[in-house]
């Protein structure tokens, strides 16, 4: 720690010790230099002197409270408000000299208060600099030319010091701005590829997550084709069978998952494509069934694939059990569409033989659980079946 660089270990922010220097500096230099300018008008110029000796109390009283508190918000707002009055204050009863450093010292008051405040109260100051400015031409400015006289040496020099100082602090905040920025933009980079990393390494996790519960489904299946080979009813090897399909396409689905590239980008059509040819590979070995799939969706969230993949394989499944029997050759229609209401509307249908009140018994109620997964609702004539839900953020 020294004069110029005060001790800012009470914080670990970046920004916040960049302001509480920049404030600490600027009052030091403030009370330097308005010190000076003070002693030079005290039988010069009594209003100068004044608004002088006011801006050196400002900055007196705004190292204080920094050195007491550590704070610098009310010296930004001490110091802005006092600078803009001191500066109104200025061009408006000071008639005999020139304005520049005014004129700079408002440049410099709205870069105070946007670095140290917020672009709103900087905009709030440039509207009422603006609004004084305006009233000074139109009201003072002729007075102010009419009564110009000649400076003295010492008045010259020091006007020149108040400009030469305006212009310093004028450059100090920009150099101060630049830096915030470019440390914003150096921690951005560092957060984004620590958050590649993390979303990579996450990935893997979560493909080897699909990879392991596979596995496991299919050493489900294994034990139940085990356990059905020793059962002699048929109406029970039946609901074996049924729940052995069911297992397997949960085990496929976490296969084509595992199988992605990119979990975050799901390519919904490559996806439900891979998962019917699955299907039929598993269903379809004996039928002679065409499946033609519509999709208008380019992607779909992580949270509805599962149950609409089981969707599918139940509603194939059950075309296979109830529509085809006396058919050569069998139709189904699948489509994902967008609807009216900006909602995912999945159509199912087929071709074959099916009687208006027929019952899917435990499939539709396993259809109607999975819809509700969905946050959807069903509806079902026949062979067709619409369920319809809104689409979720894409993971």
């Amino acid at each position: 720690m020294s004069f110029f660089n005060p001790d800012v270990s009470f914080t670990n922010n970046y920004y916040e010790k960049g302001i509480f220097k920049l404030a600490w500096r600027l009052t030091i230099l403030s009370i330097i230099v308005f010190s000076v300018l003070s002693l030079i008008f005290v039988t010069i110029d009594i209003l100068a002197f004044g608004i002088y000796l006011i801006t050196l109390i400002c900055s007196l009283t705004s190292l204080v409270y920094m050195y007491k508190t550590k704070k610098t918000k009310f010296v930004f707002w001490l110091c802005a408000v006092s600078a803009s009055v001191m500066i109104i204050l200025s061009i408006n009863t000071i008639m005999h000299t020139l304005h520049y450093s005014d004129l700079i010292w408002m440049v410099c008051t709205i870069l105070f208060a946007y670095i140290g405040l917020s672009y709103r109260v900087a905009i709030f100051f440039i509207a009422i600099h603006s609004i004084s400015l305006i009233c000074f031409v139109a009201f003072g400015v002729n007075e102010h030319f009419e009564v110009l006289r000649p400076r003295t040496n010492i008045e010259l020099l020091a006007a020149g010091i108040e400009i030469l100082f305006a212009f310093f602090v004028m450059a100090y905040f920009i150099h101060q701005n630049i830096r915030f920025q470019r440390y914003a933009e150096e921690e951005l980079k560092t957060v984004n590829a620590r958050l590649e990393i993390q979303n990579k390494e996450n990935v893997t996790l979560l493909k080897e997550v699909h990879h392991r519960v596979k596995n496991n489904l299919q050493i489900v299946v294994s034990l139940l084709r085990i356990q059905s080979s020793e059962i002699k009813s048929d109406e029970t090897k039946e609901h074996f069978l049924q729940a052995i399909n069911r297992i397997m396409t949960i085990s496929m689905i976490h296969k084509k998952l595992y199988e992605l590239g990119e979990l975050s980008r799901l390519e919904f059509e490559e996806y439900i494509s891979g998962l019917i040819d699955e299907i039929k590979l598993l269903h379809l070995e004996d039928k002679n069934v065409d499946i033609q799939l519509s999709i208008d969706l380019d992607e779909l969230d992580l949270k509805s694939v599962v149950p609409l993949g089981l969707i599918i394989n139940e509603l194939i499944t059950n075309s296979m059990k109830h529509a085809f029997e006396d058919q050569e050759q069998g139709e189904i229609n699948i489509q994902f569409k967008k609807s009216d209401n900006k909602q995912i509307l999945f159509e199912y249908s087929d071709n074959g033989a099916w009687k208006q009140n027929s019952k899917l018994g435990f499939g539709e109620e396993l259809l109607i659980l999975l819809t509700e997964q969905l946050d959807g609702n069903f509806k079902r004539k026949e062979s067709t079946v619409r369920i319809q839900f809104p689409p979720k953020k894409i993971d």
